[in-house]
């Protein structure tokens, strides 16, 4: 772990979900909770920033009351419960990047702003906010689109299809995720800054994926968990305990709570 002196209060934190604030179990835990709760008593905002769909990610807001949600990896932004920023492929751009993997028999997910779809069994995910299709006849405009594999050439074909369109890796599972190239968490939290007058040298970001990195890198204070893939950890100003701990607790206790 490297020194890490805060010069500054954050005056907005962000949390990514899945091996940051949710541990393996797909829990937050008490102290976290509490923690990050004793923050927005000091007046600082909570924002969660994930790679999750609102859908899949609702059952988790009700205990963490963000200020901010960023979703989709950025595609749709929050802020106090209004839209502030959407991006993402219309209904024609979607029916051909799933066909895509329709036509290679591939797992796929389709973020929409009030429900994710996919065409594997529902119990494979084990997720709330989820229904089940074959994507025949699928007409709906989307914000994320992730198609099972790992073979970077059929990710590099695919995302030619329609224009400005990216394709990023998962660092946990052999999927891809085909969004705008003007979406990422980075990019959602210039909007953020616009909206609030919050700068982003005065925000702090914890994450452990891919998809975290530009969050990392931009904010004033970007720390990455344990169990980040290396990459990750690369680009954080501080690496802390794993996320099946109470870790972020610990940081925010000492690094903010106690200091304040």
């Amino acid at each position: 772990m490297k020194d890490l002196q805060l010069p500054y209060i954050p005056r907005l934190l962000l949390f990514d979900l899945d091996g940051t604030l949710l541990d393996s179990n797909k829990c937050i835990s008490a102290r976290n909770k509490e923690a990050i709760d004793q923050c927005r008593q000091r007046g600082i905002m909570i924002g969660i920033a994930t790679a999750r769909s609102e859908s899949t990610c609702a059952r988790f807001l009700h205990s963490v009351q963000p200020d901010l949600l960023i979703s989709s990896s950025g595609s749709l932004v929050r802020l106090h419960g209004i839209i502030i920023y959407q991006c993402g492929f219309s209904a024609e751009e979607t029916s051909i990047l799933v066909g895509a993997g329709v036509a290679e028999h591939r797992g796929i997910t389709v973020d929409c702003e009030d429900v994710t779809y996919s065409n594997r069994d529902l119990s494979f995910f084990n997720e709330q906010g989820m229904e089940y299709t074959d994507y025949n006849h699928f007409s709906r405009s989307s914000l994320k689109i992730c198609i099972e594999g790992s073979d970077t050439p059929f990710a590099e074909k695919t995302a030619s299809l329609v224009s400005d369109c990216c394709w990023l890796t998962f660092s946990d599972c052999d999927w891809f995720k085909f969004s705008k190239c003007n979406v990422s968490k980075g990019n959602a939290l210039h909007h953020v800054a616009d909206k609030t007058g919050i700068k982003t040298e005065e925000m702090m970001s914890f994450g452990d994926d891919y998809v975290d990195i530009e969050m990392l890198e931009l904010c004033g204070t970007g720390i990455a968990m344990s169990n980040a893939a290396e990459k990750v950890k690369a680009h954080a100003d501080a690496v802390i305990g794993d996320n099946n701990s109470d870790a972020i607790a610990d940081f925010l206790y000492s690094n903010i709570i106690r200091n304040q």
